[in-house]
């Protein structure tokens, strides 16, 4: 916790809102979950947050808590979806399946991937190749002239380069993505709308709630606000209903109930179910202890909460 900024993360935003509405709230890792005799327990501890306070977020001493008795799990853990994840979301099922409302469902974590979920919408979506493949990856970029690799485990812009046809580096940086053909990418045809920056939209229960322009700090051309784009809330726009409209029933159908879509002008991305962000920059920055946006987004996430385990 002592790595989470009070004025970005979406997890403190959605932390400072609750204290705000008197709820108690604990937090623990993947790690510090355990099951003993079919019951789910977590090391948590209670933040040390308060309202008006935007410093750095400390802990208290762990205490056992047994998930029986939450009435909401949170997951905010950020990718890789790697082993330990999995374990812990295999873990998260046995509360689950006891009653506990968890989102994002982590079934619906293990099999919905950022990247390549949006891969079933292929209408939306710029063309695609996803490939292991050093032959297949540059024919793409010779015939789009300008394509976005990506790793497909990664967040935050972390291993998205920007590849040209005829650049000396080509070969070599699709060797390094694809760990000389033995890893796949995801490989987008270039979007440019002409304002080098990207849209986040908040989708709870397949509806948009906010949207967010994402600005690049050139000469970056990432969007991503971890390698420093400046970030500002903005309307609404007419495509990103009709987008967030068709992702509606199969986000709803896996047990995503908060996610982050984003798109290029017209064109989908991907969609983010691990840690959806931008609550802070939506509200107002590091000077919003409890923003509009944030608290009805955990009013909208408390409205899954189940009473009594499942029989």
């Amino acid at each position: 916790m002592a790595r989470l900024d009070p004025g970005h993360d979406s997890s403190i935003a959605l932390m400072a809102a609750a204290v705000a509405r008197h709820h108690e709230v604990l937090a623990a890792e993947m790690r510090e979950l355990s099951v003993r005799n079919g019951r789910v327990f977590a090391q948590a501890r209670v933040p040390g947050l308060q309202p008006g306070v935007n410093g750095r977020v400390s802990g208290g001493p762990a205490t056992t808590v047994d998930l029986d008795e939450v009435d909401l799990v949170l997951v905010r853990t950020d990718p890789p979806v790697n082993d330990d994840y999995l374990r812990g979301t295999y873990l998260l099922d046995v509360a689950e399946r006891r009653g506990t409302a968890v989102c994002n469902s982590p079934g619906a974590l293990r099999s919905t991937n950022e990247k390549l979920f949006a891969l079933q919408f292929p209408d939306l979506v710029p063309e695609t190749v996803v490939s292991a493949s050093a032959e297949e990856l540059t024919e793409a970029v010779q015939q789009w002239r300008r394509a976005v690799l990506k790793p497909t485990d990664a967040m935050g812009g972390r291993g998205v380069v920007l590849l040209e046809h005829g650049h000396p580096n080509l070969a070599a940086l699709i060797e390094i993505g694809t760990a000389r053909g033995r890893r796949h990418v995801v490989l987008q045809r270039f979007v440019d709308d002409g304002t080098g920056s990207d849209r986040r939209i908040l989708v709870i229960d397949g509806e948009p709630v906010a949207a967010l322009r994402r600005t690049a700090k050139a000469p970056d051309f990432r969007c991503n606000m971890a390698v420093g784009a400046s970030a500002a809330p903005v309307p609404l726009s007419s495509v990103g209903h009709e987008i967030c409209t068709a992702l509606r029933p199969e986000l709803i159908a896996r047990g995503i109930a908060f996610a982050g879509v984003d798109l290029i002008g017209n064109r989908l991305i991907e969609v983010n179910v691990t840690s959806p962000t931008g609550l802070r920059e939506i509200d107002g920055g590091a000077g919003a202890t409890v923003g509009r946006v944030a608290d009805e987004v955990l009013c909208r996430l408390l409205a899954h909460v189940r009473s009594g385990p499942v029989s």
